[in-house]
């Protein structure tokens, strides 16, 4: 079983959940929660500068 990051925070997502993307051009994005594939896919924000976001640099 293969465990997979998300593609916003970067979080650890298990088998069997999360939420599956795929873009018209074929890329597949995996999301941890539905905050994340809001974030990432309709308001397309930057995971950088969210304070909740776990994969955010300093």
């Amino acid at each position: 079983m293969k465990i997979y990051k998300c593609a916003f925070c970067g979080a650890d997502i298990l088998p069997g959940y999360g939420i599956m993307y795929v873009k018209t051009d074929g890329t597949t994005l995996r999301f941890c929660s539905r905050k994340c594939f809001v974030s990432a896919v309709k308001f397309k924000r930057d995971p950088r500068r969210l304070a909740w976001v776990r994969k955010r640099q300093k």
